[in-house]
């Protein structure tokens, strides 16, 4: 904690998430109305600082009169808990497989590295689009094809960097010493590849934040009766020249959140990556 508040952006970081995460767990406490009510009276009604506007809806209401401070509030319990449990299966599914293929090598390191190239040959959000168009809409299949396809990033990470320790010395010795592979990946090879995997979790956190409101917001993603930011992004582009604040607040929740996440990741890197503390 002592060397987060030594840097700046780190600090700034962690503030932000840190509202994040608190109003995503006490959203029920903290939103000041129930994000799903409508009230067609009041729809487009202005922030409260702007004529019309009103405190009880400090960041004004949408087409169908919701509130956009709770809106927002809940949405980022939705885009949270996509991003976590996403990087989770494609992080868990990418390092066995990146440890497997960089230890063994042989036929099942050539059909995962032919499967890498092949994925990576598709612009994710064109495969992700495809996937979902074929699956349905849903919160449960947007985890599933984020989580899904998000393996070949740390696959190849940590393929690259088995292949580099399996030929040191100290692993060289407790092979001779008739160690098993399974102990030996277990205890002496994931522990040295775990950093990277920790801080690719961290930065791929901001990715699927992102992805998940891209295909919400072409109608691929979340249900529109949940209150996500990608659902109120796609509300309120066809009010955007009479109503700004539909689209630029929950813009604005993205780009702070993927901010803070990534000033993070960036601070963890340098916190974890051997090579950069010794260029220091």
């Amino acid at each position: 904690m002592q060397s987060v508040l030594s840097s700046k952006t780190a600090l700034f970081g962690l503030i932000l998430l840190g509202i994040v995460v608190v109003s995503a767990l006490l959203a029920p406490l903290l939103a000041p109305h129930d994000p799903r009510e409508q009230n067609l009276e009041k729809r487009l009604q202005p922030p409260a600082w702007m004529q019309g506007g009103s405190p009880e809806h400090p960041l004004g209401t949408d087409h169908l009169g919701r509130d956009i401070l709770s809106r927002i509030i809940y949405g980022a319990r939705v885009s949270l808990l996509v991003a976590v449990i996403s990087v989770a299966v494609s992080g868990t599914i990418g390092t066995l497989l990146g440890l497997a293929a960089g230890y063994w090598g042989g036929r099942f390191d050539a059909v995962v590295t032919m499967l890498a190239d092949v994925q990576l040959a598709f612009p994710f959000i064109l495969l992700a689009l495809a996937v979902m168009s074929v699956l349905g809409t849903g919160l449960r299949n947007v985890i599933l094809v984020l989580g899904v396809t998000g393996w070949v990033v740390y696959t190849r990470l940590i393929r690259a960097e088995v292949l580099a320790l399996r030929e040191k010395e100290y692993i060289e010795a407790v092979r001779a010493l008739g160690q098993k592979d399974h102990k030996i990946i277990w205890r002496h090879i994931l522990p040295n590849v775990l950093p990277s995997v920790i801080v690719m979790a961290s930065l791929r956190i901001a990715n699927m934040i992102i992805a998940e409101s891209s295909l919400t917001f072409m109608g691929l993603g979340v249900e529109p009766h949940i209150p996500t930011w990608g659902n109120m992004l796609a509300d309120g582009r066809e009010y955007i020249t009479n109503a700004w604040w539909l689209a630029t607040f929950p813009g604005l929740a993205i780009m702070l959140t993927v901010l803070a996440i990534n000033l993070l990741g960036d601070w963890l890197r340098d916190r974890l990556d051997p090579r950069l503390q010794n260029s220091l």
